[in-house]
């Protein structure tokens, strides 16, 4: 008796499991299609390895298009110019020179409040309206001022913490990621 009354129970669960079974196959399929988005769009950078690294650190990855990874990947640079901002800074106040301390100071603005708080902010917002020129060419221009700290700061290599030096090739690895997938939307 007690398994008949157990039965309707049963009965319930078994349904639910052969119903929802579709739905968990389409889910992992999906993000399976979009692993192949994210594949699909760092190939066609220079750097696919850094790019797949900035995208799949988003909680947005999974479930973005060609545009949100685009927006994800100017989020990375924007965190890299912060970071840059904030090392610089460190920088800064460990040296006597004050030829490279007011370098520091124009590199640390550069990327604190021209790049951060400026250039990529416009570049999420034109990339949001669908202004991809526009948002390409906030990437480039931001490109060009972390391009030239990076040769300034060349000259005091042997002074500068090999880390600022990492942190700015991603930093360029990431925006030309960002303009290939810009230029394909």
């Amino acid at each position: 008796m007690a398994l008949f009354s157990n039965m309707p129970r049963a009965i319930v669960l078994l349904l639910l499991l052969i119903l929802s079974t579709p739905f968990i196959h389409k889910t992992k399929n999906l993000a399976v299609a979009d692993f192949k988005l994210i594949q699909n769009l760092c190939h066609n950078s220079e750097s696919p390895e850094t790019c797949m690294r900035c995208v799949q650190s988003s909680k947005d990855a999974e479930k973005s298009n060609s545009v949100g990874i685009a927006i994800i990947i100017v989020g990375c640079i924007n965190d890299k110019a912060k970071t840059l901002a904030l090392n610089i800074t460190q920088l800064a106040s460990t040296i006597s020179d004050p030829n490279m301390k007011f370098l520091c100071q124009r590199c640390v603005d550069a990327y604190g409040k021209f790049i951060a708080k400026k250039m990529l902010i416009s570049a999420k917002q034109a990339l949001q309206n669908h202004k991809y020129d526009n948002a390409e060419s906030f990437v480039v221009k931001a490109l060009k001022i972390d391009t030239t700290c990076h040769e300034y700061f060349k000259s005091y290599q042997n002074k500068v913490p090999s880390e600022i030096f990492y942190d700015m090739n991603m930093y360029e690895e990431l925006s030309e990621a960002a303009c290939r997938i810009i230029e394909k939307l």
